[in-house]
């Protein structure tokens, strides 16, 4: 039996549109997740300085109340973010019915930045190099802040 391959047609009107819009929409998720990702964190006398490649987030020295180390975080849902793709920014419901302000890259071995109204959690790569600097630097002037390990 002799065999012949044949090329499927080509995409029509509808096809080309849907394709094009679902790249650029896509394109577009991938961009803005890129861009408000958090990349870096920066501890100085002035606070906790979240860094993205398009915003910063500041918590305040003076509104941070504890920070500590907390080992396993169960998310629930996002509520406002940028989830899974480059990391995680944004309000999240969390599994334990609270929620956070999440700018990380896991849910695992996060610090929890505690102030009078919120709750923040961060995925620096050294964890405990991070709380003992920010203990430092944050407790050189403001005696009423807790860090824990």
């Amino acid at each position: 039996m002799t065999r012949k391959k044949f090329k499927v047609a080509p995409l029509d009107r509808t096809g080309k549109l849907t394709t094009t819009l679902y790249l650029f929409t896509g394109a577009c998720w991938a961009v803005l997740s890129f861009l408000f990702a958090p990349r870096g964190y920066l501890v100085s006398p002035e606070g906790i300085t979240i860094r993205a490649p398009v915003t910063s987030c500041v918590i305040p020295k003076n509104k941070i109340k504890r920070v500590e180390i907390v080992e396993d975080v169960k998310p629930g849902a996002g509520l406002t973010c940028l989830a899974g793709l480059f990391g995680y920014a944004g309000l999240f419901a969390l599994a334990d019915g609270g929620t956070a302000k999440v700018y990380a890259a896991r849910w695992d071995r996060m610090v929890r930045v505690k102030t009078s109204r919120e709750i923040y959690l961060l995925s620096p790569a050294k964890p405990e190099v991070f709380v003992s600097t920010t203990n430092r630097v944050l407790l050189e002037e403001q005696p009423d802040v807790e860090v824990r390990r």
